[in-house]
């Protein structure tokens, strides 16, 4: 089925799309990988206004230290977090379980490698 019409943005910094956010009200929707949204849509069981997809904003990817604690972006892809030194150094059960994860998506690959670990639904890991 194809889903119902609603204005589409892409923002690319994290201001615009909270600024965007805000402006849409209650009935925008927020594409952060569509793993839940776009089934949904295309049923038709959601038929909002606005929808507002975060996968061009780049703050929130990416790996870092800020003093003593480790972030981690949350549409960072698992196999970023099952790769990367840091994660290995401070939280190596983390990068144990997102390599686990990383190989589910790589076996799904509907998912591809755009799920980040923000939006990883668990029941699917």
């Amino acid at each position: 089925m194809i889903p119902a019409g609603f204005d589409y943005h892409a923002p690319t910094t994290l201001d615009e799309a909270v600024q965007l956010l805000s402006d849409a009200g209650e009935d925008a929707k927020v594409l952060a990988g569509g793993q839940s949204l776009i089934p949904v849509l295309r049923l038709r069981l959601a038929a909002p206004e606005t929808v507002i997809d975060l996968d061009r904003v780049d703050e929130l990817r990416g790996i870092r230290l800020d003093g003593d604690t480790l972030v981690i972006g949350a549409m960072t892809p698992h196999h970023e977090v099952a790769t990367d030194e840091l994660v290995r150094q401070h939280a190596r059960v983390l990068a144990e379980a997102a390599i686990r994860g990383a190989a589910q998506v790589k076996n799904n690959p509907p998912d591809s490698d755009q799920r980040g670990v923000g939006g990883a639904d668990p029941r699917r890991s």
